[in-house]
C-alpha cells in the first residue's frame, strides 16, 4: 500500500517526470525540500497505509485459530506482490524505463564531436568589463502571455514581463514573443540553471554516483561561473531556499566561488528569525528587497559583478500566494494569479535597477529554468502549441543577427549571456551552445530539435567519464585520454 501511494503520489506531483530527472533526484541529497511537500506526501500515503495495517491485523488476529487462517495469510500475501509488482509495472510503462535504458546502453559521440570547452576558445572581455544581473524564474513560460503576443492564451498572464521582452531583446522560437527548448536533463532547476551555465543537459550515467554529495560538481568542466572568475568577476547567488536541495550550492561554489545567500545566509544575517519558514524558504517579496541591499552594496566596489538569483513563488503545485497577488481578478485561477503577481515583481525590481548608478555598465538576463511542473496550468493549451522558456535581455552592448524565428535551447545562453557582456567569442560556440547574437545556427537549427534531442537521449562517454571523477579527452575513433 505504501509503494502504490507513493507511486500515485509522485505522478500526481510531477505529471511530467521523466527519468532523467528521477536519476538526478534519486542521487541528490532532499535537504531543503519544501517542507509543505513532505507533509503532503505524508498525507497522502501514511493514513492509508495505517489503515490497512489495522485491519490486516484484527483480521489475522481473529483467524488465528481458525481453519482458513493460512490461506488468508496467504491471499493477503498474493495480494501485497500483486499489488507491488503491479505499481512497479505502471512506473516502467510511465517512465519508459526500458527505452530509457536502452538508450543509455546505446552509445552516441555527439557530445564528444560538438563540445567547445572554454579552455580551447580564445574569449576576449571588454577594456571595462560590464556587470552582469541574471534572474533565473522559477517556471517562467513564454506560453503565459496571449495569443496576440505568441502566447497560448486568451488572457495575458505576464503582461510586465511580455512587455520587458518585446521592448528588448527576446530570443524567439517565433515571430512574436517565445523563447528556448528545454532538451533532456534541462527540465527541472538544477538542470535547468546548469544547462544555461554550462552549455550541456544535466546528464548522470545509470550507475552514476551521488555526485551532488561531492566535494565538487564536475570539476572538470569550465562553466559561466569559471570564465567569469578568471575574468575578475566577484560573484553572488541569491535565493530564498536552501541552496543545498539539488547539489546547487555545491555547483556554484565549485564553479566561479560564489557567495551562497540563501535561506540561512538570511537567518545569519538577521533579516528573518531562526524558525522562519514560508514556502521554500522565504518569500520573494523579501528576495527582491535583499538584492536591492546587496547590489547597492556590492556596486560599490571596484570589481565587476555577476549577481544571479531565483525566485520561486511559481513553484509547482499552484505555487505560492504573497499579499500583493490580485484575488479578485484570478479568483479560483491560483496559479495563474501567482504568475501574474510574480511577473509584476520582477518587472517593478528591474525598474529600480534602472535607476541606480550602476545600470549603465549592466546587462540584466531574465530566463525561465525551465517549463512548468504544474500539474493542470498548461493541460488545455492548443497541443499545436510548442512551449518555451521566457527570456529577455535588457541593456546589452550589442544586438542580434537575428532575435526571432530560433531555433534554440537553454544550451545556447551559455555563450550567449558572455556575448551580452561584450565578450567576443572565437567561433560562437560554447559547450553545447551557441552565441544567438551571432548569425552562426545552433545544433537545433543544423540537427532539428527532435534529433538533437535523441541524440542527447543516448549514452555518453562523455559524461560517463566525468561520473568517474575523470578528465575527457576525446581523440578520435572512440578513444579517450585520461
Amino acid at each position: 500500500v505504501l509503494l502504490c501511494g507513493s507511486i500515485s503520489w509522485m505522478f500526481d506531483t510531477w505529471k511530467y517526470l521523466n527519468m532523467d530527472e528521477l536519476m538526478y533526484q534519486l542521487n541528490a541529497p532532499i535537504t531543503g525540500t519544501n517542507e509543505g511537500m513532505i507533509l503532503d506526501y505524508i498525507n497522502a500515503c501514511i493514513p492509508a497505509v495505517i489503515i490497512v495495517i489495522l485491519l490486516v491485523i484484527a483480521v489475522l488476529f481473529g483467524m488465528r485459530k481458525k481453519k482458513g487462517y493460512h490461506l488468508v495469510l496467504g491471499l493477503i500475501a498474493a495480494a501485497s506482490v500483486l499489488a507491488a509488482g503491479g505499481s512497479l509495472k505502471y512506473v516502467w510503462d510511465r517512465l519508459d524505463i526500458g527505452n530509457y535504458s536502452k538508450n543509455q546502453s546505446t552509445y552516441s559521440s555527439f557530445i564528444d564531436d560538438n563540445y567547445v570547452s572554454p579552455n580551447d576558445v580564445e574569449l576576449k572581455f571588454p577594456e571595462q568589463k560590464r556587470n552582469l544581473i541574471y534572474i533565473y524564474l522559477e517556471s517562467m513560460e513564454s506560453t503565459y502571455s496571449d495569443k496576440k503576443d505568441g502566447g497560448a492564451y486568451d488572457h495575458n498572464f505576464i503582461p510586465a514581463l511580455t512587455n520587458l521582452a518585446l521592448d528588448n531583446i527576446n530570443f524567439s522560437n517565433s515571430d512574436k514573443l517565445g523563447g528556448a527548448y528545454p532538451t533532456t536533463g534541462t527540465t527541472w532547476t538544477m538542470g535547468g540553471l546548469f544547462a544555461q551555465t554550462s552549455g550541456l543537459p544535466l546528464k548522470l550515467s545509470i550507475q552514476g554516483n551521488e555526485m551532488a554529495y561531492q566535494d565538487s560538481f564536475f570539476p572538470q568542466l569550465s562553466t559561466l561561473g569559471d570564465v567569469l572568475n578568471e575574468a575578475g568577476y566577484k560573484q553572488y547567488f541569491m535565493m530564498g531556499s536552501d541552496a543545498a536541495f539539488g547539489g546547487r550550492k555545491n555547483y556554484f561554489t565549485s564553479h566561479g566561488d560564489y557567495e551562497i545567500d540563501d535561506y540561512y545566509w538570511a537567518i545569519s544575517e538577521g533579516l528573518i528569525p531562526e524558525g522562519y519558514y514560508q514556502w521554500w524558504g522565504y518569500e520573494d517579496a523579501k528576495l527582491f528587497e535583499y538584492a536591492k541591499d546587496k547590489l547597492t552594496e556590492i556596486s560599490k566596489n571596484d570589481e565587476p559583478f555577476n549577481f544571479s538569483m531565483l525566485t520561486v513563488a511559481t513553484h509547482f503545485e499552484d505555487g505560492y500566494k504573497c499579499d500583493e497577488c490580485d484575488e479578485k481578478q484570478y479568483g479560483d485561477d491560483h496559479y495563474g494569479m501567482v504568475i501574474d503577481c510574480s511577473s509584476s515583481r520582477v518587472s517593478e525590481f528591474i525598474d529600480w535597477i534602472k535607476e541606480q548608478p550602476f545600470y549603465e555598465n549592466t546587462t540584466i538576463i531574465l530566463s525561465g529554468d525551465h517549463l512548468t511542473m504544474d500539474s493542470d496550468f498548461c493541460e488545455n493549451i492548443d497541443e499545436d502549441y510548442q512551449r518555451s522558456t521566457y527570456n529577455a535581455i535588457l541593456n546589452s552592448p550589442i544586438l542580434p543577427v537575428h532575435e526571432k524565428n530560433r531555433i534554440f535551447t537553454t544550451m545556447d545562453m551559455f555563450p550567449t549571456t558572455l556575448a551580452s557582456l561584450g565578450a567576443v567569442i572565437d567561433g560562437d560556440r560554447l559547450g553545447l551552445g551557441t552565441n544567438l547574437f551571432s548569425d552562426k545556427p545552433t545544433l537545433a537549427e543544423e540537427l532539428g530539435f527532435d534529433e538533437l534531442n535523441r541524440q542527447l537521449s543516448m549514452g555518453s562517454r562523455f559524461f560517463d567519464e566525468l561520473d568517474a571523477d575523470l578528465t575527457p579527452v576525446w581523440v578520435g575513433d572512440g578513444e579517450y585520454q585520461k
